[in-house]
């Protein structure tokens, strides 16, 4: 039975339709301004980088111990800490979240059959969750439905809705953009690292929310990251 998280709207699992169906976009009118296009100057690295960035699902090997400490390091390491009065430290990622509460937690399955891994991004470590390689396997095989799953390493954002809700009232907006921007930096780092990224639209719901018995959770976000080549 499905556990429910108090005040969280569950947006279940987007899948395409069978029949799409033809909609015509919105034509913005009015005076225009031009732009320059001098930012790919300002920054050559960054727009090298970003005219490259594709989602890719050519995955050879799943990911590396040392490609996941770059890539987790790069987006989401915690850099500084500050205490608060909601019951828990406020944190300074790379990444930004609502209040510098961080409630997206990020989990590792580099291969099937594993265990989940939860990143600690204050200790910068991996913490092996005994006992989850099933859950694990589950949220695999609905990934594999949508992209070739076999050789790469899962990846899972969770949800703790109730740190949010400490600081505000009809947190699911917030938390959803959270996840979406922690989305957004792995697909750039992972760029940078030359792995091959690949978002996927489901959530991850039910497996992950059945991490936690007291209800806790809620999936938020999978995607898929591995190497291009063997070695």
């Amino acid at each position: 039975m499905m556990r429910s998280v108090p005040g969280w709207l569950d947006l279940g699992n987007p899948k395409p339709k069978q029949q799409p169906e033809v909609y015509t976009p919105m034509q913005w009118s009015g005076p225009r301004v031009a732009l320059s296009s001098n930012g790919a100057a300002t920054a050559p690295h960054l727009a090298t980088l970003l005219a490259g960035r594709r989602s890719r699902r050519n995955f050879v090997a799943p990911a590396s111990l040392d490609d996941l400490a770059a890539m987790l390091e790069l987006c989401c390491r915690t850099r500084e800490l500050q205490a608060s009065d909601l019951g828990f430290d406020l944190e300074f990622r790379p990444h930004p979240s609502a209040g510098a509460i961080h409630c997206v937690h990020t989990l590792i399955q580099r291969e099937i059959d594993e265990n989940w891994m939860y990143y600690d991004a204050h200790a910068h470590q991996l913490v092996s969750l005994p006992g989850s390689s099933l859950v694990a396997n589950a949220a695999r095989n609905d990934a594999d439905q949508l992209v070739p799953a076999t050789n790469a390493t899962l990846i899972a954002l969770v949800a703790e809705p109730g740190k949010a809700a400490a600081k505000y009232m009809s947190p699911g907006s917030l938390i959803w953009r959270d996840a979406g921007v922690l989305l957004g930096y792995f697909s750039i780092c992972a760029e940078a690292l030359a792995l091959s990224f690949c978002p996927l639209g489901i959530t991850g719901q039910p497996m992950l929310a059945e991490l936690d018995e007291q209800g806790r959770l809620c999936g938020v976000g999978m995607a898929l990251l591995g190497r291009t080549h063997l070695g």
